[in-house]
């Protein structure tokens, strides 16, 4: 049985194309059911225009691999399944697909769906290579691992790191004797705490301080509470409570003079720093 498989990528450069020779991971997965998630591996070399390389395609029962040969001009690729090297059934069932794919140089994941069935696909460039083993790779944790990161909006492993790289903190500012979160915070909140669960040994600090009007004790009691605040909401959105580390600083630390109410609403604050 002959498979092709015809791949159109849509970057915004030449050179993405050149660079992406090496291992992909990812799955064919159906939005309709959340447990169908079918891991697909890519070994592609990009030379001249043209393109070489292998597909593994599991399921629970086992997989099948088959060469790939394909050609490349700017931004479009296409690739052929060739006759399986070889497979878990006589037949291998999957139904020929056109993949259409974008890559996304923001999140650097290639996405995108099938023709004919209601299958979306998402791959992301790793380290390995095809397995030569008839049997799935078992247990699947890091397609759950996968599935989960896809759901908070993670990025692709190789563009993390840049992302923390270039992360930039502010602080959000409090009313008058408040401990309420504005909603004008809640965009960039979220963004910390995507950047928090893109690195597993990440932890986010929080410090939260007041204007020096009142005594010290009640500012003391005041941060403390706008940090339970923050607490409340990293967790309602998904942030595990042992990645939050918390001081509270009170009327201590001011940034700006409390003698002026402008000074007064910068000094009502939280700040963040990753540790």
């Amino acid at each position: 049985m002959r498979i092709v498989l015809a791949i159109i990528l849509c970057t915004h450069s030449i050179a993405w194309s050149q660079k992406k020779t090496g291992f992909w991971q990812g799955m064919l997965f159906s939005p309709k059911n959340e447990t169908l998630l079918i891991p697909v591996y890519l070994d592609l070399y990009f030379t001249n225009g043209k393109i070489d390389g292998k597909i593994r395609i599991e399921n629970k029962e086992g997989a099948s691999v088959y060469p790939v040969v394909g050609k490349f001009e700017g931004n479009d690729i296409q690739l052929v399944t060739m006759k399986a090297l070889w497979s878990y059934l006589p037949e291998f069932s999957l139904t020929p697909y056109v993949y259409t794919l974008k890559y996304n140089p923001e999140n650097g994941y290639l996405e995108g769906g099938t023709d004919q069935q209601d299958f979306r696909f998402i791959a992301y460039q790793s380290k390995g290579e095809i397995s030569v083993s008839k049997i799935p790779y078992l247990p699947k944790d890091w397609l759950l691992r996968f599935q989960q990161e896809l759901r908070d909006g993670v990025s692709a492993p190789q563009i993390r790191k840049q992302e923390l790289l270039n992360f930039t903190f502010e602080p959000i500012y409090f009313d008058y004797d408040q401990a309420t979160i504005r909603a004008a915070h809640e965009g960039y909140l979220k963004e910390l705490i995507r950047m928090v669960k893109s690195h597993s040994d990440l932890r986010i600090e929080i410090t939260g301080h007041t204007d020096a009007d009142g005594s010290e004790a009640y500012n003391i009691t005041l941060s403390e509470k706008r940090c339970l605040a923050l607490i409340a909401f990293f967790e309602q959105h998904g942030l595990a409570r042992d990645r939050i580390v918390v001081q509270f600083k009170g009327e201590k630390y001011p940034v700006k003079d409390n003698a002026t109410e402008e000074g007064k609403q910068f000094n009502r604050r939280v700040d963040f720093r990753f540790i």
